[in-house]
Parts: structure tokens; C-alpha cells; sequence
């Protein structure tokens, strides 16, 4: 994963340094199993959000729990944006959504798209978050 994510870095770099952003990430990750091309474009997705929709400049801190008693490694991103509701956290993986409709861009599908492919990977996807407080985006991957 710390490649995977240092290749990312590198991806965004012009992104990440316009933006101002602070990327924080951990000095080890746990093991998981994977598609590193997949893996790569779910934490794309996380982070290019992160940086649209986060505060200015955006705090990003990317992180894993180790392995938990279900097989399972999660790994999040956290961002320091204005949070969300209950009922935006419902729409966020519905394809076609936009919940900031003054700052849309694109079609409303990367969090879908995100979705399918965590799903095809034997995880799942979520988000934890309240407003006010930022919000933690996550996937699970199988433990090895």
C-alpha cells in the first residue's frame, strides 16, 4: 500500500501543491489483497474529492487499522471539510450525485465507481463523518 500511495503523491503533486494541501501519511500500512491499478484509482477518487471539498487549505490524513477479526484491513482517508448529514452520507455512493452542486464537476460517478470496484475486490466502502467535523472515507480489503 505504501507504494500504491506513493505513487499517487506523485500523480497529484501539482494538484496536492496548488491546492495547499497537507497530505499526512503513515510510515507503515498493513497487508492487504488487491489489484494495485484498482487500489490506486479508489484512493484517487478519495483524494481529488478531498482536496475539492475539503477546507482551505485541506488537512488530509490517510491511515489503516490493522487487520480486524473478520479478515479484513480498512483503510481511510480523512479530510478536514465541512462534514456531512445523515441524509448526504446516504446519497454519497448513488451514481449521478452531486451533493455540492455549486462546485459540480464531472458526472457523479466516482464514488460509485469506487463502490463496484472495492465490491469486486472482496470489500466494501464507506463514509463516517458529521457536520462540522470532516469526514473519513473508507474500504476494506481482505487481510493476508
Amino acid at each position: 500500500m505504501g507504494a500504491i500511495v506513493h505513487e499517487l503523491q506523485i500523480r497529484f503533486a501539482q494538484t496536492i501543491a496548488s491546492s495547499h494541501a497537507t497530505i499526512v501519511t503513515p510510515a507503515t500500512w498493513p497487508v492487504a489483497r488487491g489489484y494495485a491499478p484498482w487500489v490506486e484509482e479508489v484512493w484517487a477518487n478519495y483524494l481529488s474529492n478531498a482536496i475539492k471539498y475539503s477546507g482551505s487549505p485541506p488537512e488530509i490524513t490517510l491511515g489503516a487499522d490493522p487487520a480486524r477479526e473478520d479478515g479484513f484491513v480498512r483503510f481511510w482517508m480523512h479530510d478536514n471539510g465541512q462534514g456531512l448529514s445523515n441524509s448526504e452520507q446516504a446519497k454519497l455512493f448513488t451514481p449521478f450525485t452531486h451533493l455540492h452542486t455549486h462546485r459540480q464537476e464531472g458526472h457523479g460517478l466516482g464514488l460509485a465507481i469506487v463502490q463496484q470496484t472495492v465490491c469486486k475486490l472482496g470489500g466494501s466502502v464507506g463514509v463516517e463523518s458529521a457536520p462540522g467535523q470532516g469526514c473519513t472515507f473508507y474500504f476494506t480489503l481482505p487481510a493476508v
